[in-house]
């Protein structure tokens, strides 16, 4: 079979193991050492926490590598909160969606054991067993004849892919996967079209939700096609009652997608379509100490945490400028005293906190210093743990006390990382010439001394540079710490607050629902050249400080952030180097598997007369005659709108590099967010002397055909110049 041959080919790392000591990277050296390119490689990062029920005990999740393996590793971690001692109990290639069992002192997990993705159930002497298992188990990866799915691992079997329990642990409720028999059959219309958006053939993949009962039977629900993300991706969404549970499936496939809401009687044997039509995609809306819907309301102009009651007034708890979710943070819980504590995240400071609001209208922000995150709590919400970590310092386990409202530290996630003299940061706030508020961070170099000028590498990614670890999802291959002990300035920039206008609000809402209320040009406007004005703006504030050297500045960023880097050169002069990742949004190659999203950019597709003008204007490889910025692209797989725009580049002579990073084997690629090990050491080199040798000059020493090629690059580019002074 196809799938079981690409496993055995990927060679799938999985073990369970006794109760055992074990730090991430053995053997912490002296305090106050500096990184190094291996603690870049290795950062750990905490994906699940959950607190047994008599809150004594907390268990994590950590994602690490093992650099000898060159594979990514995922630890079960058991911590007794009251001796603060932490040990690792169970490990694998992936493990997810930790949860405490409702009604038991164990925990459940989706692991892979060796039978594909599975629900096991871990106690806390470290024994496994299985909870619920799927006998049709589907490829899942980044490969050929693969599910897309997971970032950050290789490709795996997933039998479960998702589940939920009951409040009173009596009800499961999972989701499955099924290969579906692929007919050989000729395609037509929008399925060419998608067709062409994949490198990798894929399967065709049923969803199949399963709720079991007291009796240990489980009784499928409903099925969906994989296209269904709303089935696939969310696991369906589903809210529990004491006599029924709501699940969604999708309705219309829009960036945000909107969904249909089901329920499912307990005992009852078929679905009923809930009445209200069909809605966009939300988190689940925190409900206050009245019982009331908890918002952010702009009120006068600024915004305010609300309660709004089922009566139709509010309750106003405040100015507080926040978001009510965030990466690794959200969640609401209603303690035993009445009163509900929050995860939130402060915009101004970019950082996660818990708030606690109490049904006299007060409202209180926990101390701490740093970030709270992946908090969890009992069922009273009386006590619970959290990872306190901050953008310079390492993640530890903290517990917390909403009775006191203390927080207080329990044990290092890692002391390998704990032992690094953090680096010197402090937060920026500014407003651009559009006047629009800004935020994000600067990363001083090791050593530095005011009144000196430092080279500067911006590195963004949307709206999330925050008070978070080593955060790969922020930072990719861009070494932000390597760059600091190497005597750059770092700039961690956050898109543009919508915050007091509500025109950027208008057009984020075209922009993902396609509803054409904002033109294209101004979306553009509002979006992109938005957050480029930003930059300048940060640029102008920081060198008239005499912080940065202004001729000597550079940009990075992936995904997201390889928009802004594109548009940024092609739109400014402001970089002499720059790095963009795995991106091609914005390239006219896109808009056949894109068509609403490049509507509401462009105004139609690339060869609609009424939206060339549009195309003219923003997109970066039409631009590309008007940058002199040299541009390197790392790819995890070919993308042809990456591809256009290097050959543009190259078209004007500017100095461009692209590169692509191998999967396990030549049926298998790497993932956005990189997993192996050394693809990601290669990156981060790359961006080093990328950076070094454009901003500083120096010559790359990793290989000497990149030496000769990079110094080629610069002496075409200065006998252009030349040639159009």
């Amino acid at each position: 079979m196809v799938v079981k041959s690409h496993l055995q080919a990927l060679g799938l790392f999985v073990v369970a193991l006794p109760w055992q000591s074990s730090p991430a990277i053995a053997e912490p050296p002296a305090s106050g050492r500096v990184w190094t390119l291996d603690d870049a490689v290795a950062a750990p990062e905490v994906t699940d926490l959950a607190i047994s029920g008599d809150g004594s005990r907390a268990a994590y999740l950590l994602r690490t590598v093992d650099l000898a393996k060159d594979q990514p590793i995922f630890e079960l971690h058991i911590v007794n909160i009251r001796e603060r001692h932490d040990r690792m109990v169970a490990s694998s290639a992936f493990l997810s969606r930790l949860k405490r069992i409702p009604g038991q002192s164990s925990w459940s997990l989706l692991a892979n054991f060796g039978q594909g993705l599975q629900l096991y159930r871990a106690t806390d002497d470290g024994h496994i067993s299985l909870i619920a298992e799927s006998k049709t188990k589907v490829l899942v990866g980044s490969a050929d004849g693969a599910n897309f799915g997971y970032d950050e691992v290789p490709p795996m079997l997933v039998g479960i892919p998702f589940y939920d329990w009951s409040p009173d642990g009596k009800h499961l409720f999972y989701s499955t996967l099924e290969e579906m028999k692929a007919d050989r059959r000729i395609l037509t219309g929008a399925e060419v079209t998608a067709a062409s958006a994949r490198r990798r053939w894929s399967p065709q993949v049923k969803v199949s939700f399963y709720l079991r009962g007291e009796t240990g039977e489980a009784v499928r629900i409903a099925s969906a096609p994989t296209q269904d993300r709303v089935a696939r991706y969310l696991g369906g969404l589903p809210k529990w009652s004491s006599n029924h549970i709501d699940y969604s499936l999708q309705a219309v496939d829009n960036p945000t997608p909107s969904a249909w809401q089901y329920r499912w009687q307990f005992g009852g044997s078929k679905s009923t379509l809930l009445p209200g039509g069909a809605s966009l995609v939300a988190g689940e809306v925190p409900t206050g100490p009245h019982g009331g819907a908890i918002s952010v309301t702009r009120i006068g102009g600024k915004p305010r945490l609300t309660e709004q009651l089922p009566n139709g007034t509010s309750i106003d708890y405040g100015a507080m400028n926040i978001a009510l979710s965030g990466v690794g943070s959200h969640g609401f819980w209603r303690s035993a005293d009445g009163a509900v504590v929050l995860a939130v995240r402060l915009l101004d400071e970019a950082r996660y906190v818990l708030v606690r609001i109490d049904r006299d209208g007060k409202s209180t922000i926990f101390p701490a210093k740093n970030s709270l995150r992946h908090c969890a709590f009992t069922s009273d919400a009386m006590q619970g743990v959290c990872i306190h970590e901050g953008l310079v310092e390492s993640p530890e386990l903290v517990a917390v006390s909403t009775r006191t409202g203390s927080v207080r530290s329990v044990s290092e996630i890692s002391p390998h990382y704990a032992a690094i003299k953090p680096l010197e940061m402090s937060t920026l706030s500014w407003t651009n010439s559009f006047g629009y508020t800004d935020n994000g961070f600067v990363i001083y170099p090791r050593g530095y001394r005011h009144g000196q000028r430092y080279p500067a590498i911006i590195i963004t990614h949307s709206s999330d540079a925050d008070q978070r670890f080593a955060a790969a999802d922020l930072q990719w291959n861009y070494p932000a710490y390597l760059f600091a002990e190497r005597g750059y300035v770092v700039l961690l920039v956050n898109d543009p607050s919508s915050f007091p206008s509500e025109a950027l609000d208008r057009a984020q809402a075209t922009w993902n629902s396609c509803d054409g209320r904002t033109p294209p040009w101004e979306v553009q406007r509002l979006i992109w050249l938005n957050t480029v004005e930003s930059y300048r703006s940060l640029i102008n504030r920081l060198n008239g400080e005499g912080l940065i050297d202004r001729d000597r500045l550079g940009i990075a960023g992936y995904s997201a952030g390889s928009q802004m880097v594109n548009v940024a050169v092609t739109q400014t002069h402001l970089f002499k180097a720059a790095s963009s990742g795995d991106g091609a949004y914005l390239e006219p190659a896109a808009n056949r598997y894109l068509q609403c999203s490049y509507r509401a950019v462009y105004g139609g597709a690339p060869g609609d007369p009424r939206a060339i003008p549009n195309y003219l204007a923003l997109a970066p490889s039409y631009r590309a005659r008007y940058t002199t910025t040299p541009v390197l692209q790392q790819l995890a797989e070919p993308r042809a709108g990456a591809v256009d725009f290097y050959q543009a580049l190259q078209v004007a002579g500017v100095p461009t590099e692209i590169t692509l990073y191998p999967g396990e084997t030549p049926a298998s690629d790497e993932t956005h967010l990189f997993h192996i090990p050394s693809n990601r050491r290669a990156a981060l080199v790359e961006n080093l002397e990328w950076f070094d040798f454009w901003l500083r000059g120096k010559t790359p020493t990793s290989d000497p055909k990149r030496a000769a090629r990079w110094k080629a690059m610069r002496s075409r580019a200065a006998v252009a110049r030349k040639e159009t002074d």
